[in-house]
């Protein structure tokens, strides 16, 4: 057998030496690779991979509670899970679906939907929020590819009731609305943060023990509302826009000595739970968000500014017109027809035509100054987000006949809130003091934050003398022997004032016939008032009634017979009775 050719045994020899000096060039470059690897780039890979593995996960701080005055929680957190399912872990969608199904009560169908909608994900949520049941009957089922997620969900245990003043929290936890939102920062605390060992895959395998920072909890609001006057102040303001049929309403309690807010109601209603079924307008809290003309309710105001002034006295009789007056190209009327009265009478009847002429004693200067010390068109600086100023135009804008319409409560516009604050500072010898709903803010164990429980005192509007004289001869009249009857009680002498109104269409131009606003704002006992109460009913059914006197006089009456008991208040009319002869 003959060997191979030279030339081919060549080739072959100089083929192994290129390819052993390729594989040697090879071998230097990776060598040289590894090096600059280990010393250039060492450090930023090992970063990278640190990054890698490690991870980390936020530990949610819990949200403080909301309590009342007698610390009944009206908000608070509870730890409600969601339930997940993993679709890379799940051997068969349709036969998981079904056993799942009557543990979270969803249907089956709806269940395998969700799954196969999002197969490349490691979290499909069938159920949020659930509760201890639910979450046990899921465990049991002992599936790798179902599993829970804690999570904070805040809970409102009185469903209903004070929504407007709580507000309510968002799915990220931030608060929306109310109390929620105006002490917010204080409410949340601060989140934590824990560190996690992960795989290649980025599943976590364990918490680094290394890495933690604990939460802060947030520290607890407790408000001046009492839960059980706000029950009674929602019953009697429903039952009574119920009646007479009308489309919305507004109650607020307070207490005259400290400026506590005890109630503050508007309905229709909601569930903070689940806000998202009713409408914005709904969600409003009306009774500091929207101003309105205050109409009669007015007049007790603009008598204490003519009286303390000295620009009528109260014995002076002040012609009533028999009950028409023409001012310019306006009339004026009263509901019944008045000759001679005194500023008594005018009030227990409350003439127009009287409060006019009053106002015209006044001038225009004497009746703005009046209305701006007892802080209308000023906000109050309650603790409640979206307070209204309302409205007092400056005197420049005022026209000659500006002066009979504010002398009836018209040309301005007045809050719910800024109504009752002015009325409870007539009562309180003449001193206003600021509304407060916030009573004092404590610490997450429940240590004192501050100092709010005093009451907050912003200055004297009118002389002790004549608020006493106002409240207790004028206010009392017009209950006794005026159209404030309806709020007459057994056991408690009540004084107060009524309010009709016409509405003015949203053009804010013209007034909607038929459109009413009914009004009354009493207090008892006439002594020394416990507490005073405001109920509006808006745009009732006018064939039904319409005068505040036969829609708001008897809820405030309702709130006054049920509060003052419950609050330890003693009678005082059977007193007065023992006492006369």
């Amino acid at each position: 057998m003959s060997s191979p050719p030279a030339s081919i045994d060549q080739f072959q020899r100089r083929s192994g030496v290129v390819l052993l000096l390729c594989s040697v060039v090879l071998l230097l470059g990776l060598g040289g690779r590894l090096v600059y690897i280990n010393s250039t780039l060492r450090d930023r890979l090992l970063s990278v991979a640190e990054r890698q593995q490690q991870g980390g996960s936020t530990i949610p701080a819990r949200r403080g509670m909301v309590l009342d005055a007698r610390g009944r929680v009206l908000a608070a957190t509870e730890q409600r899970p969601d339930v997940f399912v993993d679709p890379s872990r799940v051997e068969d969608i349709d036969e998981l679906a079904n056993r799942l199904s009557p543990r979270v009560n969803i249907p089956a169908a709806k269940i395998a939907a969700k799954i196969r909608r999002r197969p490349e994900s490691r979290f499909v949520v069938i159920a949020s929020g659930v509760d201890d049941i639910t979450s046990e009957a899921v465990r049991a089922m002992h599936d790798p590819a179902v599993n829970l997620d804690e999570r904070s969900v805040r809970t409102y245990p009185l469903g209903e009731s004070i929504a407007h003043v709580l507000g309510w929290v968002g799915r990220d936890g931030a608060g929306l609305e109310g109390i929620e939102a105006a002490f917010d920062s204080h409410l949340r605390g601060k989140d934590g943060w824990r560190g996690t060992i992960r795989d290649a895959r980025r599943r976590a395998l364990r918490p680094s023990d290394e890495e933690m920072i604990p939460p802060s909890d947030g520290g607890h609001v407790v408000l001046t509302i009492d839960a059980e006057i706000q029950r009674i102040a929602e019953q009697a303001l429903a039952e009574s826009v119920k009646r007479v049929e009308a489309e919305s309403g507004i109650a607020v309690v307070m207490s005259p000595q400290t400026g506590e807010i005890l109630a503050m109601a508007c309905y229709p209603t909601f569930d903070p739970n689940d806000p998202g079924s009713v409408s914005t307008d709904v969600r409003r809290n009306r009774a500091v968000t929207d101003p309105v003309e205050p109409g009669s309710t007015f007049k007790p105001f603009i008598v204490c500014g003519a009286l303390d002034g000295s620009h009528i006295s109260a014995t002076e009789l002040i012609d009533c017109h028999m009950g028409t007056r023409t001012i310019g190209s306006r009339t004026i009327t009263d509901v019944k027809p008045h000759g001679m009265m005194d500023v008594k009478g005018i009030i227990t009847h409350s003439s127009n035509i009287g409060m006019s002429m009053i106002a015209e004693r006044m001038g225009n200067p004497a009746l703005h100054n009046t209305l701006r010390r007892f802080g209308f068109g000023t906000k109050t600086g309650i603790e409640c987000p979206g307070e209204a100023e309302g409205r007092v135009y400056p005197l420049k804008r005022w026209s000659k006949l500006s002066t009979a319409s504010v002398g009836m409560g018209y040309e301005i516009l007045v809050s719910p809130l800024q109504l009752i604050n002015g009325f409870a500072t007539i009562i309180n010898d003449g001193v206003m003091l600021r509304p407060r709903i916030v009573k004092r803010l404590l610490g997450p164990g429940g240590e004192a934050v501050g100092d709010s429980d005093s009451p907050q005192i912003v200055g004297r509007v009118v002389s002790s003398r004549i608020a006493r004289y106002v409240t207790e001869e004028l206010l009392v009249s017009v209950v006794e022997n005026g159209s404030g009857r309806g709020a007459k009680l057994e056991h408690y002498r009540v004084l107060g004032k009524t309010g009709t109104t016409k509405l003015i269409y949203r053009n804010g131009k013209d007034y909607e016939p038929g459109a009413y606003l009914g009004t009354f704002v009493g207090a008892a006992p006439v002594e020394r008032p416990a507490l005073v109460a405001l109920v509006m009913i808006r745009r009732p059914n006018p064939r039904v009634a319409y005068y505040g006197s036969a829609i708001a006089a008897p809820a405030v009456g309702e709130i006054l017979g049920q509060a003052l008991p419950y609050l330890g208040v003693p009678p005082d009319k059977d007193q007065v009775a023992a006492a006369t002869p």
